[in-house]
């Protein structure tokens, strides 16, 4: 699949059903999966799999557009995507292949389970017991993508044995003593059924196993992570897209009746400076996760340090963006079929997750200071 080819098959999904559906995911709160067996179809689930395992050989930068286009019309689709491949970069070198090959029909979905309460996802808790071929994972983890309706997670978990941090499993979500409470009603990517997941304890095969045992911590650092920073990032910049987008529209397009007593929005400097603050963002939010991308891809020695800053940036530029979105639109920003409010909500949810804002600022400290992200 080339370039030109995943962007079209991706652009018809979204015009025929990730952005008819968005609102309607939002209000109700709903998982969307009309949108991502679209997008399975399409060969969008598979695009990050190399070509001999069935996918469609493109790599972070197409997957970092991906989500950012998505997240223009859906944040909690978006969401989804940018778990399924974040998973997908692991189990693409390390799971069976029948697995890889459902990935690439578009008939999986996968997602990560790291993040405890408390703890650095990077050093899992909870406990792992190996019997009789039987591995009993211990565990409750927090902010699950796709809780209850992914086929797979990328689960960490203590090792088994007496040396390194972690062990990455991959267990299936029919695997059992796998409880997903109900997902809570969220204020923000509502639809992206993000919620608690209960090990307790949960049964897989020693055969689940991703890598070796006690390699978890490293293949989460040099695998998972540089994925999950970037698509987090793009995820943000589709969403303070949408806001500046709309927000350009409130402005400049017709007024209500009720405004015609005072200036149109576009002879107001102060309206303005706003609309110029929010698409300076987004341009400096654009060209920090294009640099980002580059990093990882091309495997700088200062990649790890960009996809954090670019993490971290995004997070706090989604935010302010859409604050002011809400400002610069003023009562079309309350109406819920205008769209930046539900933006507004969707920026704030996503800078927590499995490794949110504020965790990305402190690894982004441990890196400038020179400390170990594994302490």
């Amino acid at each position: 699949m080339t370039a030109a080819d995943y962007r079209a098959a991706l652009e018809k999904v979204l015009r025929t059903v990730v952005e008819p559906q968005a609102a309607d995911i939002d209000d109700r709160g709903r998982f969307p999966r009309e949108a991502i067996s679209a997008l399975g179809r399409a060969g969008i689930l598979g695009l990050t799999l190399p070509t001999r395992l069935g996918g469609r050989g493109r790599g972070l930068a197409e997957a970092a557009h991906a989500v950012e286009r998505v997240a223009r019309c859906c944040g909690s689709t978006a969401a989804v995507l940018q778990a399924h491949f974040a998973a997908t970069a692991v189990l693409a070198r390390h799971a069976p292949p029948e697995l890889l090959a459902d990935i690439a029909a578009g008939t999986h979905l996968s997602t990560v389970a790291l993040a405890e309460a408390g703890g650095n996802p990077l050093v899992p808790g909870g406990t792992s017991r190996a019997h009789g071929g039987v591995v009993d994972l211990h565990a409750r983890k927090n902010w699950v993508v796709a809780a209850g309706e992914a086929d797979s997670y990328v689960w960490s978990a203590p090792p088994l044995g007496p040396s390194g941090a972690a062990t990455l499993w991959a267990v299936p979500a029919a695997a059992p003593g796998l409880c997903v409470p109900a997902a809570p009603d969220g204020v923000g990517l509502r639809g992206s059924a993000s919620a608690t997941v209960v090990a307790d304890p949960v049964r897989v095969p020693d055969s689940a196993v991703l890598g070796a045992d006690g390699a978890g911590a490293e293949l989460v650092l040099t695998e998972v992570l540089p994925w999950w920073l970037a698509l987090a990032a793009a995820l943000a910049t589709g969403l303070v897209e949408a806001v500046v987008r709309r927000s350009l529209d409130c402005a400049t397009g017709p007024q209500p009746s009720w405004s015609r007593w005072q200036p149109p929005p576009t002879w107001q400097p102060d309206v303005r400076a706003d609309l110029a603050r929010m698409s300076l963002a987004l341009d400096s939010l654009r060209l920090l996760l294009t640099d980002a991308v580059q990093a990882a891809t091309w495997q700088r020695p200062d990649a790890q340090r960009r996809l954090l800053q670019v993490r971290a940036t995004a997070g706090e530029t989604a935010v302010r963006v859409a604050e002011l979105g809400m400002k610069v639109c003023g009562q079309f920003a309350f109406r819920r079929d205008f769209g930046i409010e539900r933006r507004f909500r969707d920026a704030h949810t996503a800078g927590y997750g499995q490794l949110p804002t504020d965790t990305a600022l402190d690894h982004l400290g441990r890196v400038l200071c020179g400390l170990p992200l594994l302490s």
